[in-house]
């Protein structure tokens, strides 16, 4: 491959809203029980070569089987894998804008990409379209909430597409955002489901770089025939265990970034010039009427809140928005109505 993944440069500012990074870091119990699991580990030694008991940590904190659990540096490396898996040669089908690491990632898998485009003001996915895409396609992924758009998939239409039979990724980055439920019921109805979740949105360690893929043991054992051995090492093997002893600590936190989500939304209804679409994830997407997003995105870094451009979408003026905390939440409505008074 010629190029490497980038992504739009984002101008500095002293609020950071453009990663969807979580509003506050780790939990002070998470924090405890990751550092007291360093300390008892001895570094000088490799982690076991298939990263067995990290693979059992992660198996517990969301309640599915070892043998169909893998672990990675992020979600992005277990995605690598299941790509370099099964889309070499062939067609993936993807909601598009979505993540943006996606084109890069199957590029290099040596697949092609099959989009269906969500259109503003509402990016709603065409079902029966999709579908028909999805019977042409080798591989589907699907961010479900979606990345920058904030919709889901419904549940009718995920039977659709994985009674189909095909290998089918659904990223989980933003689940607990979600209305999706317990993903072992997906996960025991169809074999040939991956679901990738991730560490970083909910328990703030995203400097972990920690995350996992769940599916069919015989779909793990194909997938990891693609990690590489010693990976992960065991800072991420100590945040599974961490995590793993703490599932109501991460479903309190997700609830919070949910409810000031939300507060965010209501309060930007009555703003004028704002416009601002429902979102399953921890982020959403904004405009102001007059700007594309560009200039949107200038006016806020101007006035100190740094916010993610999004190249697809800035000629219809969105930017995405981070759920920050609710004390950031406040200095970024007070932003808004101060950068478009007048407009």
């Amino acid at each position: 491959m010629s190029t490497g993944y980038s992504r739009p440069e984002v101008a500095p500012a002293p609020l950071r809203l453009d990663l969807n990074e979580a509003p506050w870091d780790a939990d002070e119990a998470f924090r405890k029980l990751f550092l007291s699991f360093l300390e008892r580990v001895e570094l000088r030694r490799y982690p076991p070569m298939d990263a067995r008991p990290a693979r059992e940590a992660a198996a517990r904190l969301y309640g599915w089987q070892v043998e169909g659990t893998l672990v990675g540096n992020g979600s992005n490396e277990v995605l690598a894998a299941a790509l370099a898996t099964f889309a070499a040669g062939g067609k993936v089908l993807t909601l598009w804008p979505s993540f943006s690491i996606y084109p890069w990632l199957i590029r290099r898998a040596g697949g092609s990409e099959l989009r269906l485009w969500l259109k503003p003001p509402d990016f709603a996915v065409a079902e029966d379209e999709f579908f028909s895409l999805a019977q042409d396609a080798d591989l589907l992924l699907v961010c479900s909430p979606n990345n920058p758009t904030g919709g889901e998939l419904s549940p009718a239409l995920w039977r659709r597409l994985l009674s189909l039979g095909k290998p089918t990724i659904w990223d989980g980055a933003y689940w607990e955002f979600g209305s999706d439920g317990d993903m072992r019921s997906w996960l025991t109805e169809f074999p040939n489901l991956m679901v990738t979740r991730t560490l970083s949105k909910v328990w703030g360690v995203a400097g972990v770089r920690a995350g996992c893929l769940c599916t069919s043991p015989e779909l793990a054992k194909r997938v990891a025939k693609r990690l590489f051995p010693f990976a992960p090492g065991v800072a991420v093997w100590a945040a599974f265990e961490a995590a793993a002893a703490l599932p109501e600590v991460g479903r309190q936190r997700a609830q919070a970034v949910v409810a000031e989500r939300d507060r965010q939304l209501a309060a930007l209804a009555s703003l004028p010039k704002l416009e601002a679409v429902p979102s399953r994830g921890n982020f959403y997407l904004l405009r102001c009427q007059g700007w594309d997003g560009t200039q949107l995105a200038q006016a806020l870094a101007q006035a100190g809140v740094a916010v993610r451009p999004v190249e697809e979408l800035s000629a219809s003026g969105y930017v995405r928005v981070t759920v920050g905390n609710p004390e950031e939440g406040d200095t970024l409505l007070a932003v808004l109505q101060e950068v478009t008074r007048g407009l």
